[in-house]
């Protein structure tokens, strides 16, 4: 039995339960900030429906739904509810798929109406005033592409979900799933209600990072259902912290608003900063669980160049060593230093070229896969080539020829005869040697130099994916940035242009060796002592900024146009992430806000009393 299941209960446990044995079902959203057990409760929760309810559901052949936002989560879920057959736990994208993957005829109707729409899109763009005739070119060229995928799609057997699309070869990406599926909804009751009779209970975690569309959905579905149906969220306004999240929830005079106060993983001194942080927000205010006694320092510093920011960082870790006679501060994986954006993450780790071509005007498939290596290109080398070259310098040989025969076309079997065999090895050899050189320090061989080598020993059967790319028969939709699949292609040329050695520390980036992390990605996380690093200049991110959120920049006028129309903005958004940030720290929490304007800063941080004056530090503290 889980740990979690086995915690004491809150005030929120005892209340949920109440209401999950209630019939009529009720709706409802459990609010509960950083540190409270919010899957500790959505996990209580789930247990409590199978041995209570779960007779009941098993003869009439249902289930309950649990809806995550990463596939890491559903894992840890199904895990700590011990592996129930009654439960089905899994990512927004996996169960909207297997809602609606037995409906082949109508995904194929949708996809042919979706290839017509990109057309349209494009044939409005050629007659529009203004375009330039090598756009128009290039358009042209598009709505060839598209037409022979239409012509394939009608051929295509069956559709399957992948992290991204190739109508042609009967893959549908993220994006696909979501638009299909809330339309699907939607349009259908017949398919709402066979939804409801199959999940009487849905439950959805991290609700705040939601699209609206499908909670919006999702809504529909228990207006459907009527009172058969319990539909619960589970988390955080404050959490909010991607745009295309719903945030609050919509009011709903029927839902039971459960709210969560408690917090059990962070000290004192870092929860008070945490509530003063809150407070200008939702006005939540969390009640300590944990009795460590920790601490909470700011340290304001001026804006200096990369090779200067990188001492300061070090003299901060000395100076906790020295207030707090903590030599872990200044030890390798005891401290998570938290940086704005991914970007920051990647210059520091060494793979800057390899986040720019997965990142910047990349399709989202690859933005979104960047960070948990999900992205189709970035997978092939986590999965296949790093392990075979890291297997190869260990000297496991038996390792390196197990995966050899495992995915090798030279050494199948059928082909092999007498002495091919010696052949092949020797082929293999030089081959992986050559993989070995191109991965090593110093080398200049790009991602494309890595994937001819693949390819021309026969290493491994690369993904067609790679190979139409890697011979050119893509070209022709590299043109359009504002179409998915022309970011794609462009994202592969520069993917391909990558220093091959860029993967390895971006495998530590992915494994999580590295001190760094983004503030954005560690949502659910906790560390001992935290860094939380407060650096505009650096980051240059719209979506946020620190100099906004303590008073040293004024709003933009989109800003002030969204504050009038009751819009979200960059404050609140920055406020959010703050938050967050802050709130991963269980014992020690430290920020470093570089700023042009140092004494103005320390003013307006003691004025918004977020942390004690006496936690308040400049450079000249340093020394």
């Amino acid at each position: 039995m889980s740990k979690r299941i086995n915690s004491p209960d809150t005030e929120a446990d005892i209340t949920l339960r109440t209401y999950l044995d209630i019939y009529p079902h009720v709706c409802f959203n459990m609010i509960a900030g950083a540190g409270s057990g919010k899957t500790t409760s959505l996990i209580k929760a789930l247990s409590h429906i199978v041995q209570n309810h779960g007779a009941k559901l098993k003869m009439r052949g249902q289930h309950v739904a649990c809806i995550t936002y990463t596939e890491i989560a559903a894992r840890e879920i199904w895990d700590d509810v011990g592996n129930s057959p009654l439960i089905d736990v899994s990512t927004i994208h996996s169960f909207l798929w297997k809602i609606i993957r037995p409906f082949q005829k109508d995904i194929k109707d949708w996809v042919i109406e979706r290839v017509g729409e990109k057309i349209k899109e494009r044939e409005e763009r050629i007659n529009r005033s203004g375009t330039r005739a090598t756009t128009k070119e290039k358009l042209r060229k598009e709505i060839n592409k598209l037409n022979r995928q239409a012509n394939a799609v009608e051929k295509v057997p069956f559709f399957n979900y992948g992290t991204g699309s190739s109508y042609d070869n009967g893959i549908l990406g993220h994006d696909d799933i979501i638009k299909m599926a809330v339309s699907y909804l939607n349009s259908s009751e017949v398919l709402r209600k066979i939804i409801g009779q199959k999940y009487p209970y849905i439950f959805v975690d991290e609700s705040q990072d939601t699209f609206p569309e499908i909670v919006e959905a999702l809504s529909l579905v228990r207006i459907t259902n009527g009172d058969r149906f319990c539909l619960g969220f589970f988390g955080d306004p404050m959490q909010k912290i991607y745009p295309s999240g719903i945030g609050d929830l919509p009011g709903d005079r029927e839902w039971k608003i459960i709210k969560k106060p408690e917090n059990f993983r962070c000290s004192k001194e870092v929860l008070d900063v945490i509530n003063n942080i809150r407070r200008t927000g939702d006005g939540l205010e969390q009640t300590q669980g944990n009795k460590t006694v920790g601490s909470a320092r700011i340290f304001v510093l001026p804006l200096v160049d990369e090779q200067q920011r990188t001492e300061y960082l070090r003299k901060v870790q000395e100076k906790c060593v020295s207030i707090s006679d903590d030599q872990l501060w200044l030890a390798d994986g005891h401290v998570k230093i938290l940086v704005l954006v991914h970007r920051m993450a990647a210059k520091r780790l060494k793979f800057p070229k390899l986040f720019a071509a997965m990142n910047d005007n990349a399709p989202l498939s690859f933005k979104n896969g960047l960070t948990d290596g999900s992205a189709w290109p970035l997978a092939f080398f986590l999965k296949f080539v790093l392990p075979l070259a890291t297997t190869k310098l260990k000297g496991d040989n038996t390792m390196v020829m197990r995966m050899l025969r495992a995915h090798s076309p030279r050494l199948n079997k059928e082909q092999l005869k007498g002495t091919e065999v010696r052949q092949a090895l020797e082929q293999l050899k030089v081959g992986l040697d050559m993989l070995v050189k191109q991965l090593g320090d110093g080398s200049q061989s790009t991602v494309l130099d890595v994937l001819n080598t693949l390819k021309n020993t026969d290493m491994v059967k690369l993904d067609e994916r790679l190979i139409r790319y890697m011979e050119g028969n893509a070209e022709e939709t590299d043109e359009l940035e504002d179409d998915e699949e022309g970011k794609e292609a462009l994202s592969m040329q520069n993917f391909f242009a990558v220093p091959a050695v860029e993967f390895w520390g971006y495998l530590k980036y992915y494994n999580n060796q590295s001190p760094f992390a983004t503030q954005q990605g560690v949502k659910g996380a906790q560390f001992d002592r935290v860094i939380t690093i407060l650096d505009d200049d650096e980051g240059k991110h719209a979506q946020f900024s620190y100099d906004k959120y303590f008073g040293l920049k004024e709003l933009s006028t989109d800003d002030s146009k969204n504050v009038k129309e009751g819009k979200d903005y960059v404050i609140p958004r920055t406020r959010r992430l703050f938050y967050v940030s802050c709130s991963r720290a269980k014992k020690h929490l430290v920020v470093i806000y570089y700023t042009a304007d140092v004494e103005k800063a320390i003013m307006n941080i003691k004025r918004m009393k977020i942390f004690p004056e006496e936690q308040i530090f400049k450079v000249e503290d340093l020394n």
